[in-house]
């Protein structure tokens, strides 16, 4: 039996084999490689094409390309319609900057039979569940200036646990300062009645919710002397950026006075706030994955972390719509990941 492909194969077959195997092949090429797109759609056609070839054949040309023809205009009537749908259901992009009215601003606070001044930020957000909530995320000015550069003063321990034990130091040494924030979270905890997870949730997405920023030891430099992850976000908000910071992780107080934040530096501020609350809770780092990420020992299903007996569920911080136990596919390996500090 002769099992060589037909010479002349039905070019409408071949083109609908072809864009499925395009569409897969990018697909997973998109997921498991971090290539630029230009890259991947040439891998994917050429992967398409040839597999094409070899499952149905090599079709005239005049049958192919009135299959393209009729593909892309389906393609294009799909295309709008889906636009159309998208646009109905107000989906927000991810934000890069603030909104003018969630900025940081200087005000006045009354405690007891005084005025104190505070940076203040009015912040709006929703959480995987689909709750909104609002809080005035603030920290006392004197505050601030008192502890913004305590982390240059930190002399580690012989210990080899660096992060974790500099983590500790200023998580106990901002902690205080941090009650007009805690005691706001108090008052959501109690108007709302919310559960040990539905509060976690409320606290996490809030830090979630602030844009991303980079946080260096050095000073920030020109987008284009960074690799292509950091280069693409400084070129769209080139002040996403926070330079000359020791360690390149800002104390929880100096976080809410500019609101820039990187991964320890939001995973140290929700560790605080949620230790507060009396939650087990964890910080994890990786040298390999050169990122920090939250653990919390609360009934969830999806990625966690074994660590005395106890399982942590993973949770990221630095972008929206992860909930406890779901991690970015990029770095979802969870042998690579450290317990470093633990609230229990």
């Amino acid at each position: 039996m002769n099992l060589s492909p037909k010479k002349n194969a039905n070019g409408c077959l071949w083109t609908v084999v072809m864009f499925i195997v395009l569409f897969v092949s990018f697909g997973v090429i998109t997921i498991s490689l971090d290539l630029p797109v230009l890259i991947t759609l040439m891998i994917s056609v050429g992967a398409a094409i040839f597999i094409a070839l070899k499952l149905v054949g090599r079709p005239k040309l005049g049958s192919v390309i009135g299959s393209f023809v009729v593909a892309l205009f389906v393609m294009g009537i799909f295309g709008a319609f889906l636009g159309f749908l998208l646009g109905s259901l107000d989906i927000e992009s991810p934000q890069t900057t603030f909104k003018k009215e969630e900025g940081v601003y200087k005000t006045y606070r009354h405690q007891g039979a005084d005025s104190v001044e505070v940076f203040a930020a009015n912040r709006v957000w929703r959480d995987n569940f689909g709750n909104d909530f609002s809080a005035t995320l603030a920290v006392r000015v004197a505050d601030y200036l008192r502890l913004r550069n305590h982390i240059d003063t930190y002399k580690p321990p012989s210990s080899r646990n660096f992060w974790g034990n500099l983590y500790d130091y200023i998580e106990k040494t901002d902690r205080p300062a941090l009650d007009i924030i805690i005691d706001n979270f108090k008052t959501i905890q109690r108007e709302e009645q919310l559960n040990q997870m539905e509060f976690a949730e409320m606290v996490v997405t809030c830090i979630q919710d602030i844009p991303y920023s980079f946080v260096f030891q050095a000073e920030c430099e020109d987008p284009s002397v960074y690799e292509y992850d950091i280069r693409s976000l400084l070129e769209d908000c080139p002040e996403c950026c926070v330079g000359n910071v020791m360690y390149g992780i800002q104390n929880p107080v100096s976080f809410m006075q500019n609101l820039k934040g990187d991964c320890d530096t939001r995973t140290v501020m929700i560790y605080s706030i949620l230790k507060s609350f009396n939650y087990d809770v964890a910080i994890l780092n990786s040298e390999f994955y050169r990122h920090s990420i939250l653990g919390i020992n609360l009934p969830a299903s999806g990625y966690s972390k074994i660590h005395n007996g106890k399982k942590y569920m993973l949770w990221e911080t630095t972008a929206k719509y992860y909930s406890a136990g779901n991690i970015p596919t990029t770095y979802n390996d969870i042998s690579y990941w450290d317990v470093v500090l633990t609230s229990k």
